[in-house]
């Protein structure tokens, strides 16, 4: 029986994944989102009806809206299903009912979530297998976001934000760290920590927890796991000595990283990435990992990991001009963008350029101290306005302009002030990354254009 889905938000990565995949399985679906999305706009050409405002009229003759986490029953048509006894969803809602009959695949954690996602759906196909994928992020080579795939695996990014994680029962679960954020969601680093613990919890009788070795959070909860969680297998990942899972030889190029990787396989598998950073090295074992305790060896997944290009804002490099590469990145807590200027550094022998705009006024205010202190390891920043986001209203006591001047720098109004700020600072050999998880990239797309006329000047 075919099923008609309304998706509310659908323009965003997490509900166009949820319509792209319920597509694939010959439901009928609908949309809604306020302006014009490129993921909305991609499903509309494959048959969805989307629509570019909300209104009452859209959910008419769905059996199911499913809403986004940024829209609540103040929104028109959620509104309008609750008065119409629709049954409204969550996104949870929907995984739980694409991951029915699936082994699932659900790649957690802070930080990393999105290209680690990826990396596992690579290895396993590299492995000669078919999963589907739900990711945060459009991966370059897919040219989207979202796979229906013929096998019985769904690999998922499992996200924390408002507990929807919970909603799955993973065969496997990789977590790539556990550093506090949303605190709107979690007040308290323990709050955080503690849903972290109730995901590995729900891991099936017989599956596998996968957790960095290298990060505190996440070696805590594979220790909880191997302690309390009988019936479970419990493997590590990363540089540390204890891992199960361990990175040798770490090698950063301007064209990527390399790096062996030993465990419990002879001889060591050799590993190659076409994106920078030791952190996604790290990404890429905790992948290899997850692979293997699929079935897939790490020798053959590896392998899929030499022609992979990585996903869409994730130094992603926009373009070069008059001698300076611009390259646009989602960090917006503080570990990500310290990992993301670490990861530039090879790529360039000038200056580091940052320019970066805070995402949702209360993370902001919960680590403006380390904010400033992760900025500064940049050597010139620029802090745009806040991005506040649908979830939450502005807040003047979340200061941008402050930021800038703790850390340091120039404070742009908007993404077009950003990039006129931009070209007069950076000069020939510099390297220019845009971080933010708003609507800054069109500050890295101007900056390029105000290059290229100065060169032409």
């Amino acid at each position: 029986m075919r099923v008609r889905f309304h998706v509310v938000g659908i323009g965003g990565m997490g509900m166009s994944a949820i319509a792209r995949l319920l597509l694939a399985r010959g439901d009928d679906v609908s949309g809604s989102d306020q302006g014009s999305w490129p993921l909305a706009a991609a499903l509309a050409a494959d048959g969805v009806a989307v629509a570019t405002s909300f209104d009452p009229a859209n959910i008419e003759g769905a059996d199911v809206v499913i809403r986004s986490s940024a829209y609540g029953d103040t929104n028109p048509e959620v509104a309008a299903a609750r008065a119409k006894r629709i049954p409204a969803w969550k996104r949870e809602d929907a995984w739980r009912h694409l991951a029915t009959g699936k082994r699932v695949v659900a790649v957690a954690g802070t930080h990393g979530k999105s290209t680690t996602t990826a990396l596992t759906w690579t290895a396993l196909r590299a492995g000669g297998l078919d999963p589907s994928l739900m990711c945060g992020a459009v991966l370059r080579d897919l040219g989207t976001n979202a796979y229906a795939g013929g096998g019985d695996i769904l690999v998922i990014e499992a996200d924390e934000y408002d507990r929807a994680f919970l909603a799955l029962e993973p065969e496997i679960a990789l977590v790539t760290n556990v550093d506090h954020d949303h605190v709107d969601v979690f007040p308290t680093p323990f709050d955080y920590a503690e849903a972290f613990t109730s995901f590995a919890e729900r891991i099936v009788p017989g599956g596998s927890l996968v957790a960095s070795a290298d990060d505190g959070g996440a070696a805590r909860l594979a220790a909880k796991a191997a302690r309390d969680a009988p019936g479970r297998t419990v493997a590590t990942y990363g540089t540390a000595d204890e891992a199960t899972y361990r990175l040798v030889e770490l090698v950063q190029g301007r064209n990527g990283v390399s790096f062996l990787l030993t465990g419990p396989f002879e001889p060591a598998v050799p590993v190659a990435l076409r994106l920078a950073g030791a952190h996604n090295a790290r990404n890429a074992a905790g992948a290899l990992a997850a692979a293997d305790a699929c079935g897939v060896p790490a020798s053959a997944a590896a392998q899929g990991f030499a022609t992979f290009t990585g996903t869409e804002r994730r130094l992603e490099e926009l373009g070069t001009a008059d001698g300076i590469i611009v390259v646009d990145d989602y960090a917006h807590h503080p570990a990500e963008i310290r990992a993301s200027i670490e990861a530039v550094r090879a790529r360039t022998s000038g200056r580091v350029v940052v320019l970066f705009q805070p995402h949702t006024p209360s993370r902001l205010r919960a680590f403006f101290d380390d904010f400033a202190d992760a900025l500064r390891t940049a050597d010139v920043r620029v802090v745009a306005e806040t991005f506040a986001s649908a979830r939450e209203s502005p807040d003047e006591r979340a200061d941008a302009r402050a930021l800038a001047s703790r850390a340091g720098g120039a404070y742009a109004a908007d993404a077009a002030a950003a990039a006129r700020v931009l070209a007069e600072n950076a000069r020939s050999g510099d390297l220019v990354l845009v971080l933010g998880a708003g609507d800054i990239r069109p500050a890295g797309e101007r900056l390029l254009e105000l290059l290229r006329d100065r060169a032409t000047v």
